[in-house]
């Protein structure tokens, strides 16, 4: 992927013998292209809320993706380990503070925490070398567990839940919502017949207070939480420098030219259903240096 530096040394210089003045602003912004979005099963895949039309191939799902960020509306990325993966403009620095965010839906007793990823492309062929995953305030928690695997068998027929499997020996289903009607959960345009995720899993964050479910936000690190940390406006934050390795040391990252969202928790509950993350749009904070 195309390299780049900020010519602010040059702007200086320039400016310093015009006169003008130097002013620096920082702007969201957002990821050039959609590369995959592979969502799990779930109650809003392939539904008339989500407005699913014609979404039939992996590539018409990428396409997808990007006129509900262009009309700022969100997609879902269905239960545990479904993703959206998406490839910056321009490599982003590394700069110790916030770097990219992502959008999401999230209410003061709605989170559906989805975990952040990020990849370079050292190589410059134009994939994601390797992933590695953002840090967060749950990532050192007793009941998460990395190497997490999940896989979803498409139902034999209509308007049947989704079973699944993990690599823990639980199984389970995607139950389905009066609410959300359409013929199957499975996303339509993945050809397989099983399909599987790995990754890590969060906590379960679903509550009851008497006949009130709710959906607890962790306290920073994740897309789609209300986190009182990170959050601002309807994004979250992070920081490239959160980066680890598989065994949770830094990974030292310079820079990264891809991002990644998913699903991080497995749970369900009445009249919320699964645990999905919404992501309604990805991007990064850039410097724009200008002179005047």
């Amino acid at each position: 992927m195309k390299k780049y530096a900020f010519p602010f040394a040059a702007l200086l210089l320039a400016a310093c013998n015009s006169g003008e003045e130097i002013t620096t602003t920082e702007i969201m912004e957002p990821v050039a292209t959609i590369i995959e979005y592979t969502p799990a099963p779930g109650q809003f895949i392939n539904g008339t809320l989500g407005r699913f039309d014609d979404v039939d191939t992996p590539d018409k799902a990428c396409r997808y993706v990007e006129k509900r960020f262009a009309a700022k509306e969100w997609v879902s990325l269905g239960g545990w380990g479904g993703y959206i993966e998406a490839a910056f403009a321009e490599p982003v620095p590394n700069t110790g503070g916030y770097d990219i965010y992502v959008l999401g839906n999230s209410m003061d007793t709605s989170s559906e925490p989805g975990i952040v990823w990020v990849a370079q492309d050292a190589d410059g062929d134009g994939k994601p070398d390797k992933w590695y995953e953002l840090k967060g305030s749950e990532y050192d928690h007793a009941n998460t567990i990395r190497g997490y695997e999940v896989t979803y068998t498409r139902p034999a027929g209509d308007n049947q839940p989704v079973a699944w499997t993990d690599n823990q020996r639980n199984s389970g289903e995607i139950e389905r919502i009066d609410e959300h009607k359409q013929a199957t959960y499975y996303p339509l345009w993945i050809a397989q017949d099983e399909l599987t995720f790995t990754g890590s899993r969060l906590p379960d964050n679903i509550e009851r207070i008497g006949d009130l479910w709710t959906a607890k936000a962790y306290m920073w690190g994740y897309a789609d939480n209300y986190s009182t940390i990170d959050r601002k406006g309807m994004a979250n934050r992070f920081r490239i420098s959160d980066a680890v390795t598989h065994d949770g040391a830094p990974a030292n990252l310079m820079q990264i030219d891809f991002i990644r969202v998913q699903t991080g928790v497995n749970a369900q509950a009445p009249l919320i259903g699964e645990i999905s993350t919404e992501v309604c749009g990805l991007g990064c904070y850039r410097t724009v240096t200008k002179s005047n």
